[in-house]
């Protein structure tokens, strides 16, 4: 890790890093879109589209590519939101671990019952063919937020701000690898999607899933699959057990592919957008962990992105995450003036026990 103190010095050399490094990721990825025009990639795209309706897979595939960054998202917030509401105390986090479970089942059911009720035009959900991803969706919730609520009283104090340092890197990684990497890539490199009306010739071959129709925006590089990278990696290297990691690794190939089954990105635009999501998040979390003012720069980095892409009528609120991130800051600096700074904590996190104290135990 970059940060080993919080000197002046040591900040400017992790920013320093991590500006060269974010240029050289971009800079390859940019430069590599010149070879967006091959043919093996519109073969590799229609070999691995099949032309049948593959139960079970198919709903999978909706389910992860049009939900997979929402749900990720969620957690993510609703584990920030339960840290600070309940690390005052253990009676606190005991609260907070039951508030978890009522959400739990209360997100199980509402996201549950779209299964039933989207097609009669019920609530807000659109129309969908495959509609036992709502199922899925609200058995993913639950169980996420169940988890997350079971944490607040398992872990330790120190693991709990692991994990807090975790997210709020997470939403760093967002705003690098999307709001300022991927949409200005495709501003760039401007590859139609495979089933643009450019690609007339030969897509017509292609066989459309009903729940997952793009057409529209650009291909190279895939926003689904970068973002989703940027929503795992800090996770993956965190989390000290392969047991973890490898789950990891595989749903955000899985995710990755799951845009090439539907045909809303040819596989050099996976392939480049998995090289740009996992090099710069992974340069994130190397040259932050540990950052003192991370949960400002994470806030400002989410205004900033709303107020890439907010509409003039959503812009206020962008502005508001804006204003309450500085003002958070600067009430916190009141607060703990005269106070030393929080010590820092390990950049490694077991789930099944340090492997000193494992051997320990087993012998």
């Amino acid at each position: 890790m970059m940060l080993k103190d919080n000197t002046a010095v040591s900040y400017a050399r992790a920013w320093a890093l991590f500006l060269v490094s974010y240029a050289v990721f971009f800079g390859i990825t940019l430069f590599m879109g010149k070879f967006i025009e091959a043919d093996w990639d519109i073969r590799l795209l229609l070999f691995m589209n099949p032309d049948h309706y593959v139960p079970i897979l198919d709903q999978l595939v909706i389910f992860q590519t049009d939900w997979g960054a929402f749900y990720m998202g969620l957690l993510t917030i609703a584990w920030l939101v339960g840290y600070y509401a309940s690390r005052s105390s253990a009676e606190a986090q005991t609260r907070t671990k039951y508030v978890y479970y009522v959400l739990a089942v209360l997100f199980g059911l509402w996201y549950g019952a779209g299964m039933f009720v989207q097609k009669k035009g019920i609530f807000w959900w659109g129309k969908a063919e495959y509609t036992s991803v709502f199922l899925l969706l609200g058995l993913v919730l639950f169980g996420g937020l169940m988890m997350i609520g079971t944490l607040f009283t398992r872990l330790s104090d120190d693991d709990q701000r692991k994990i807090t340092q975790a997210c709020w890197l997470v939403l760093l990684c967002v705003f690098f690898v999307n709001a300022v990497g991927e949409d200005t890539i495709k501003a760039l490199i401007k590859r139609p999607r495979p089933l643009h009306e450019a690609n007339n010739a030969w897509n017509g071959a292609i066989r459309v899933l009903p729940d997952e129709v793009v057409k529209g925006s650009y291909s190279y590089i895939s926003g689904h699959t970068s973002s989703f990278w940027a929503q795992t990696v800090v996770f993956f290297w965190l989390i000290k057990s392969w047991r973890i990691r490898i789950p990891l690794l595989a749903l955000g190939i899985f995710h990755g592919y799951t845009r090439i089954y539907t045909t809303a990105h040819f596989p050099y635009c996976v392939i480049m957008a998995t090289f740009f999501g996992f090099g710069v998040s992974s340069m994130v979390y190397y040259c932050f962990w540990n950052h003192r003012h991370l949960p400002l720069l994470a806030m400002l980095s989410v205004g900033a992105s709303l107020l890439m892409v907010a509409k003039a009528s959503q812009r206020p609120v962008a502005l508001g995450v804006i204003v309450i991130s500085l003002v958070w800051f600067a009430v916190w600096h009141l607060i703990n003036r005269g106070k030393a700074p929080a010590p820092a904590v390990s950049d490694a996190l077991y789930p099944f026990g340090e492997p000193e104290k494992r051997k320990k135990i087993s012998a």
